[in-house]
């Protein structure tokens, strides 16, 4: 991986299920700075897992928005996650950098479980090693279907801007993570093994990263929406209702025995995060089965859901891992919630990597 690239105010969108997330900034040697920040609730149907399915009408909303802020950067850098993307950490033969591409295409369709020719894949090198006496490279293939690529870069030029980088999630919060050297003023990055949780509207994103390389990234189903689907199931509220009373919440660990509709609220919400760390502790286990090296130093928290009270200590609770709420990093400098747009914000940070 080589070192960041950094030029002019860029924006940077980053593009969910139930909301599309823009930052206008640009990322220095030593700090990020942010001129902007909104994000925009999209209509149902228009965008899910990665998936475009009314171009137009995002189009319009992303429009309007940017001229209601007054921004008129137009080079833009998306960031997006879908459970179509593959990623995959191999172990090839050591060989000059500029020759690794020709390597990784040549193998590329035993490396991959689907057909290559139908995914635009990008590689990271994790590290070097030495095995049996043989030098070795460890490398992350990251592989987006060439359809969801185009069908993006399509709908940001149809919003009038243009696109330099396609990057996803996990690979902004590694950088983000890795561009700054203490996480809420305690936290220390460097050699740090940090798990990565974004408890999003449609899904929820884990990524496990140390100092910029993404080592497990995976996308799991339950989101805030199966929250609301499971409530919904036994109240009569309205989606809007639902939200509003989830943060409203005093503590998610909160145990009373009364059979009444706040605990019945409650006990439904940690039912289905109950069913989330249950995959996130089978990730946990396969990353850590690996090697016996393979620690968590500590989790942070991203997305709407990390504003509900007490959920720092249920998943501190539940792993013996340090938990916390993404809140502060030290090389950026901005009031805003961390948490919510940290994804875009890391994606305004250029790293050059090794193509197909």
């Amino acid at each position: 991986m080589k070192l960041p690239s950094f030029g002019k105010k860029v924006i940077s969108i980053d593009f969910g299920g139930n909301e599309i997330k823009v930052i206008e900034g640009q990322a220095a040697k030593n700090s990020i700075s942010i001129s902007k920040a909104f994000s925009l609730k999209l209509p149902q149907d228009v965008y899910f897992d990665g998936e475009i399915l009314n171009k137009d009408v995002i189009a319009s909303l992303v429009k309007e928005e940017l001229k209601k802020n007054k921004i008129r950067t137009d080079k833009v850098h998306g960031i997006i996650n879908s459970s179509e993307i593959i990623t995959r950490a191999v172990s090839l033969p050591k060989v000059p950098e500029k020759d690794l591409p020709s390597v990784i295409s040549y193998q590329l369709d035993e490396m991959l479980p689907v057909d290559s020719d139908d995914y635009i894949v990008n590689s990271l090198i994790l590290g070097y090693f030495t095995e049996d006496g043989a030098d070795k490279v460890n490398v992350l293939l990251i592989g987006i279907p060439k359809n969801m690529v185009l069908e993006h870069l399509d709908l940001i030029k149809e919003i009038g801007l243009r696109p330099e980088i396609l990057d996803h999630q996990g690979n902004a919060i590694a950088k983000l993570l890795n561009h700054n050297s203490l996480v809420n003023e305690f936290y220390n990055t460097s050699e740090m093994v940090v798990a990565s949780i974004d408890i999003g509207y449609s899904n929820s994103k884990l990524t496990i990263a140390k100092e910029g390389a993404v080592l497990v990234t995976r996308v799991l189903d339950t989101g805030i929406k199966t929250i609301i689907n499971n409530i919904s199931s036994l109240y009569d509220y309205t989606e809007e209702e639902i939200e509003e009373k989830l943060f409203d919440i005093d503590d998610i660990n909160e145990g009373n025995e009364e059979f009444t509709d706040y605990y019945r609220f409650l006990n439904t919400i940690r039912t289905t995060l109950d069913n989330l760390m249950d995959e996130i502790d089978m990730i946990f286990r396969y990353y850590t089965s690996r090697e016996t090296s393979n620690i968590i130093n500590y989790m942070v928290l991203q997305g709407g859901f990390a504003n509900i009270k007490g959920i720092e200590n249920m998943f501190s609770n539940r792993f013996a891992i340090p938990t916390v709420k993404l809140k502060k990093l030290d090389r950026l400098k901005w009031d805003g919630d961390l948490s919510k747009y940290s994804n875009a914000i890391g994606g305004l940070i250029r790293i050059e990597g090794v193509k197909k």
